[in-house]
């Protein structure tokens, strides 16, 4: 799953950098922000609700 800074959220959850590997968090509908490095694309979402993984 890619995503990129900017989007709405399709899920809640933790989105990691794919440069950095930095963590942001983003509620479902909400607009994904920049890694706290200013870097625009995440290659990972974890911690989704009800997702034990």
């Amino acid at each position: 799953m890619t995503a990129k800074a900017g989007e709405k959220a399709q899920k809640t959850g933790d989105f990691y950098c794919a440069s950095c590997d930095e963590k942001v968090h983003a509620t479902k509908g909400q607009k994904i922000p920049e890694c706290p490095n200013g870097h625009k694309r995440f290659e990972a979402r974890r911690n989704e609700p009800g997702n034990k993984s």
